[in-house]
């Protein structure tokens, strides 16, 4: 795989984690919490993120396997996938987003963080920030990276996943001066730029998963069937 792959992966993956548009809902979820409370809250739901990204990374071409999937079937699935969820962040078609009031009991940070998290994780961090959209993404990725055998791509991927992770944290832990310096507007405009690098990266891998089944399997079985056939 060429450069391109990596910046792919990179912009499907943002995209799909969209910790922009979830900036917002960050916020309504920690705007009662000290600066400090939100730092440490940021910081673990950014490290849930990359746990579990790294986990489908590393395991996916194993999920493949165990049920029977082909690598050109899950582009295909992938695809339509990526290409559905691009368009709806284009069309800014957004799921709706419950709010949740955090009381703060304890004195510490650290343990105030920590309560303030395991009430938002669920929806905050799964599946808002990683959806079926970024799982997908992962694990089509990292089973090509496998099946070609680039496990140094496997590992660029892995950085990636930690780059984002870390992204995630920069804007979650800065997002108040972060949405008042681009305002709602600015958030909306870019939230639909990347849905529209996404849809079109979800075409191209419809497009090569069936050009994949038409080269191993639609046509062999022709030539089968032709040669078969008797001659007139």
């Amino acid at each position: 795989m060429s450069f391109p792959s990596q910046a792919a992966f990179a912009t499907t993956l943002f995209a799909m984690l969209n910790p922009l548009g979830m900036l917002p809902v960050f916020i309504s979820y920690t705007e009662s919490e000290r600066r400090q409370v939100q730092r440490w809250a940021a910081f673990f739901i950014s490290l849930t993120v990359f746990g579990l990204l790294i986990l489908f990374l590393l395991t996916g071409s194993t999920l493949l396997r165990f049920f029977g999937i082909t690598l050109s079937s899950f582009r295909i699935a992938g695809g339509i996938l990526l290409l559905l969820l691009g368009i709806n962040l284009t069309i800014g078609n957004a799921a709706k987003q419950a709010k949740v009031i955090v009381k703060q009991e304890q004195e510490n940070s650290l343990r105030a963080a920590e309560s303030v998290y395991k009430k938002i994780v669920i929806p905050l961090a799964v599946p808002l920030l990683v959806g079926p959209g970024a799982i997908a993404n992962v694990i089509l990725h990292g089973t090509l990276a496998e099946t070609e055998q680039q496990y140094g791509l496997l590992a660029e991927f892995a950085l990636i996943i930690a780059l984002m992770s870390l992204l995630t944290f920069i804007i979650f832990q800065s997002g108040r001066w972060f949405q008042k310096v681009i305002g709602d507007v600015g958030l909306s405009i870019l939230t639909r730029i990347l849905g529209l690098l996404v849809a079109a990266i979800g075409i191209q891998f419809l497009v090569a998963g069936v050009a994949d089944v038409a080269a191993t399997v639609v046509t062999p079985a022709v030539l089968q069937q032709l040669q078969r056939s008797p001659m007139p």
